[in-house]
Parts: structure tokens; C-alpha cells; sequence
């Protein structure tokens, strides 16, 4: 009995998921003339700019510093488009919460996985560069597909923990987006980790998006297995804000109800 309500439950909530997820990426470029490209124009903007300022102008020196740089602007805009996209997809969706009852975690989700799918697009662009600067796939670059795993399941939490606060606070939004740009410079995005002094290091990476971009530029661009045990602590953060933000949220749901 309780087994079947929890399948029925949980097909529900894939069924929404999906739903909201697919209508999500259609209405983002709907009414656009060039669509999905404008999303793939701002990090190569942003790489052309970044790339003429620290290689050639403050002579950067570091290999491959335009997979580098491009690698590191596309996982960042993920993190910051699909935490910011789940406070405006509660905002969109706040008519849905009175007249359908749903688990209000599938908005989140749904949010998140736009990200996702404009995350796996821009990779592929990424992986065409890779070609041309005769950067060849190596067998450890299969473990990039957890790194993408750790970076979604930090995402998802830190959207569910985002969310809540928003529901309490209005200008959660504004902050957030201020904390994004602090973050941008303060990320391995532009420099490598290396260029952080030693006595501040450790503290430096306990920032689990400088773990995860570093994790990734050593797997996908220098063909280099990272460290097993940081690579564990790295999961096991990403992890633990998920589940912490879930069960957060999942407290807090009744927020939502009473503001929105």
C-alpha cells in the first residue's frame, strides 16, 4: 500500500520534472532570433575579452589558457544561471502552488536541469575546441562525468537552500547575484589554484566550485588523475549540501505556501 503511493508519488513528480523542464527550454529561447546561441555567445565573449586581458596583455603564462579559460566560464555559468533561474522558477510558478498540489522540490529540479541541458551543449562546443587546439580525450576523462555529477548535486542544493531564503526574504536575489560576482574572482576561473599563496591555499579550496573546475581542467584538458582522496572530499561536500539543502527545503516547504 505505502509502496504503491510512494511509486505513484514519485512517477508524479518525474512526470512534472520533465514536463516543466522541457517547456522551461523552449520558452527560454522562445521569441529569439538566434535562440540557444545567445546562451553560447557569452561565454565566448567573455572568453575573448578574459583571454586578451590575462594572456596576452598581463602575459598569463598557462597551457592552453584558452580551453582553460573557456572550461572554467562554462561550469561557473552554469552554477550561477541554474542557482539564480530556481529563485525566478519559484517566482514564475508561485499561481501553480494553490491550484495543483505537487512536491514544490520539482520546480527546483526542473530549473536546474535547463541548466543542465545548456551545460551539455556548450560542453560539445568546448569539446570542438579541444580538437582544434589538438587537445586529444584521454581514458581518465571519463571521470569528468562525476565531476559534472558533484557540480549538479551542488547546484541543486544550493538552489533549495537559495529558494528558501528567498521565501523569507526578497532580497535574497539581489545578494545572491552580488556573492556570484565576489565568487567569479575569488574561483580558480581566471588563474590557476597554484597562484594562491601556500598558507592560504587549504582554506582557498575548501570552495567546492574551485575543487570542482580544477578537478575538471586536470581530467579534460592535462589528462591528470586527480587525488582519489580529494576527489572523495570533494563528492562528499557537493553531496552533503545537497542533502542538507533538500531536507532544508523540505522543512521549510510550508514557507513557500504562505509566501507565494
Amino acid at each position: 500500500m505505502l509502496l504503491g503511493k510512494f511509486k505513484k508519488r514519485f512517477g508524479k513528480s518525474l512526470s512534472l520534472i520533465r514536463e516543466f523542464t522541457v517547456n522551461d527550454f523552449r520558452l527560454k529561447y522562445r521569441g529569439s532570433i538566434i535562440g540557444y546561441l545567445w546562451s553560447l555567445l557569452n561565454p565566448l565573449l567573455m572568453l575573448l575579452t578574459l583571454y586578451l586581458v590575462f594572456s596576452i596583455i598581463m602575459k598569463l603564462n598557462i597551457q592552453h589558457y584558452q580551453l582553460f579559460l573557456l572550461l572554467g566560464i562554462t561550469l561557473w555559468n552554469f552554477f550561477s544561471t541554474a542557482t539564480s533561474s530556481s529563485i525566478d522558477a519559484i517566482n514564475q510558478k508561485a499561481s501553480l502552488f494553490q491550484k495543483i498540489k505537487f512536491s514544490k522540490s520539482v520546480v527546483i529540479i526542473s530549473a536546474n536541469l535547463v541548466a543542465l541541458i545548456t551545460l551539455v551543449l556548450n560542453l560539445l562546443v568546448f569539446f570542438l575546441f579541444m580538437l582544434f587546439f589538438k587537445v586529444r580525450f584521454h581514458g581518465v576523462s571519463i571521470l569528468f562525468l562525476l565531476v559534472i555529477l558533484e557540480l549538479f548535486m551542488l547546484s541543486v542544493g544550493v538552489s533549495f537552500l537559495l529558494t528558501v531564503a528567498y521565501a523569507k526574504f526578497r532580497d535574497t536575489k539581489h545578494i545572491w547575484n552580488f556573492l556570484l560576482l565576489i565568487g567569479f574572482w575569488i574561483t580558480p576561473i581566471i588563474y590557476p589554484p597554484s597562484r594562491i599563496p601556500p598558507e592560504f591555499r587549504r582554506f582557498y579550496m575548501v570552495n567546492p566550485m574551485a575543487r570542482i573546475i580544477t578537478d575538471a581542467r586536470n581530467i579534460l584538458i592535462y589528462h591528470y588523475i586527480p587525488d582519489f582522496r580529494q576527489m572523495l572530499i570533494t563528492f562528499i561536500i557537493c553531496f552533503a549540501i545537497f542533502v542538507f539543502g533538500y531536507y532544508f527545503f523540505k522543512i521549510k516547504a510550508y514557507l513557500l505556501s504562505e509566501e507565494f
